[in-house]
Order: structure tokens, then C-alpha cells, then sequence
């Protein structure tokens, strides 16, 4: 019993290091793109459209850049950027099917939001059902497939939104050197997590039936 709840325990400090990198870090990020931005919208009195942290490749396999330089020893070295922020003045225009996919983007990362903050009032209330010694309550059954539905669907939300990201930014941007990049669009971490819950939940269910036509028999 102490076993399974420090395992809880630790699942629930796991997901929110995981909610905090996966979310919070981008926000703060985020964040800070969007005051220096406004920094630099408000010093050129222009206006711009942002597309942020974007997964990249070069469009030449050995093209490499000389732009930046080793201040310890102020050598110049190469570099190959995977991930940039693209921030222009000027864009084709946009049509009204680009607008509806941009409204889907915004929905998609709220929900996602919403669903990252279920997940832990879940297993804190599976928490509490163990302190009570309801190790195969069907009530916890429920409560862990609802988790594991939700980390799919937070992994089938994540996927959407960089396809989402990366295809209206390909439609509106094409860089000289680099093309955007859809190698890591597929959030394989939730889905993964998500079939395993739902994997162990059955072998749990499975268990409980097993115990109640014992205490049936007996």
C-alpha cells in the first residue's frame, strides 16, 4: 500500500515537471517574446505578425551559419539553429480559411490548458481514496481511465496544434535558408503515457473482478 501511493506521489510530481515544461516554460517564454516585440513595435512604430519557437531545417543539408562568435575566445563559429521565431512586418494576405484554422489553434491550446489541469484534481483524489485503504474501489477505475483519456487527448491536442502552427506559418513565411519542419509535430510522450495508463487501468479492473468472485465463492 505505501509502495502504490509513494508511486501516485511521484506520478503527480512527474506531471507537473512535465506540465511545467511543456507549458509554463513556453508561456514564460512566450512572454517574453511578446514584451520584446511590443519593445520593438513601439521603438519602429510598425506592426508585426510573430511566429514563435518553430521547429526548422536547413533547406541545404550543410549550410551552416557564421553569424554568431565564441566570446570566450572571440572566434567565429558555426551554427544550425532547430528552433527560431520568425517576426515580420509584411504578409501575404490572409484568407478567411487561414482565420477559421488560426480560431481552431486558439481553441485547441485552451482545451489543452483545461485538460493539463484536470489530470492532477484526478490523482489527488486518488490519493485520498488510498489513504482509505479503497485499493479496488471501481470509483478509482474510473478515475484512472479518465486519466489516460485525457493524456490522449492532450497528446492527439499537442499533435494538432504544431501541425497547425507549422502549416500557417508555411502558407504565410518562406525563408531563404530554412524550411519549417514537421519531424516533431507528433506528441509521442503523452500518447505513450496515455496508452500505458489505460493498459495498467484493465489489468486493475481485470484484478478486481478477479477479488469479487472470490469473496463470492468464499
Amino acid at each position: 500500500m505505501k509502495r502504490l501511493k509513494s508511486l501516485c506521489i511521484v506520478l503527480l510530481i512527474i506531471f507537473f515537471g512535465s506540465l511545467y515544461q511543456g507549458a509554463v516554460m513556453p508561456f514564460i517564454e512566450g512572454l517574453k517574446y511578446g514584451l520584446a516585440i511590443a519593445r520593438y513595435e513601439s521603438d519602429t512604430q510598425t506592426q508585426t505578425e510573430e511566429f514563435l519557437l518553430m521547429d526548422v531545417v536547413p533547406k541545404i543539408d550543410d549550410y551552416m551559419e557564421v553569424s554568431e562568435m565564441n566570446l570566450k575566445t572571440g572566434e567565429q563559429v558555426l551554427v544550425r539553429p532547430t528552433t527560431l521565431s520568425v517576426i515580420a512586418q509584411n504578409l501575404p494576405d490572409k484568407p478567411l480559411w487561414w482565420m477559421i484554422l488560426q480560431s481552431l489553434y486558439a481553441l485547441l491550446t485552451l482545451g489543452l490548458l483545461v485538460l493539463g489541469v484536470w489530470i492532477p484534481f484526478l490523482v489527488v483524489k486518488i490519493l485520498k481514496s488510498l489513504q482509505n485503504s479503497d485499493v479496488f474501489d471501481r470509483v478509482n477505475l474510473v478515475r484512472i481511465n479518465r486519466i489516460g483519456i485525457i493524456l490522449l487527448a492532450m497528446g492527439i491536442a499537442g499533435s494538432l496544434i504544431q501541425f497547425l502552427s507549422i502549416f500557417l506559418a508555411q502558407y504565410m513565411v518562406d525563408l531563404t535558408h530554412y524550411e519549417f519542419s514537421y519531424a516533431r509535430v507528433i506528441d509521442f510522450n503523452a500518447l505513450i503515457m496515455g496508452v500505458v495508463i489505460l493498459i495498467m487501468n484493465e489489468v486493475l479492473r481485470i484484478s478486481i473482478e478477479i477479488k469479487e468472485e472470490q469473496d463470492l465463492t468464499i
